[in-house]
């Protein structure tokens, strides 16, 4: 299985910069972009794609700039926080950048990352924005249901699906000293 740490080559795409009107009407593009079997790893855990990514890129001009915005949503399996049962979550994400020839950036608000551009160039490639938009969207865990038992400290066994009837001491025993002072 093949882990992405980084977006995948394959899903190079990027908006042509001449077909960004001038009028300041925005330019937009939809199109779905795959995980071919691949994982997504990242907070130390792996995210299974359930179905591939849906993008949607809008770019228009301010001044001279570009300012495009990427909108992501998709779906993913990951091990549940608490009982290690898979549990699917939803996600979407929302970012905005400035590409500039500028030397010096005031981007317009603090939601809008500036991006300054060596040189001319044909097209802005996206890729590495849209998995930017991906990465800070993902959530560090996820709960199969919000009142999740989970397993067991002694015996491992899912308390969701049965108490094992472990006696377990949830004090922390570098702490019983304190204890014995109340």
């Amino acid at each position: 299985m093949r882990r992405l740490v980084s977006f995948p080559v394959e899903w190079a795409c990027g908006i042509l910069i001449s077909s960004v009107r001038k009028n300041g009407e925005p330019r937009e593009e939809r199109f779905e972009l795959p995980f071919d079997g691949a994982v997504v790893e990242y907070w130390g855990q792996d995210y299974t794609p359930l179905a591939p990514l849906s993008v949607r890129i809008s770019a228009n001009y301010a001044s001279d700039d570009i300012v495009t915005r990427v909108s992501l949503s998709g779906a993913f399996s990951l091990p549940c926080s608490r009982c290690l049962a898979e549990t699917g979550i939803a996600i979407e994400g929302d970012m905005r950048y400035l590409f500039t020839l500028r030397d010096t950036v005031d981007a317009p608000d603090g939601d809008t990352d500036a991006i300054r551009l060596d040189g001319f160039r044909a097209e802005l490639e996206m890729s590495p924005y849209i998995w930017e938009t991906l990465i800070l969207n993902l959530p560090e865990g996820a709960l199969c249901k919000e009142d999740c038992k989970g397993l067991c400290p002694v015996c491992g066994r899912d308390r969701n699906a049965r108490d094992c009837g472990c006696a377990s001491d949830d004090s922390d025993p570098r702490l019983r000293v304190l204890k014995s002072l109340l």
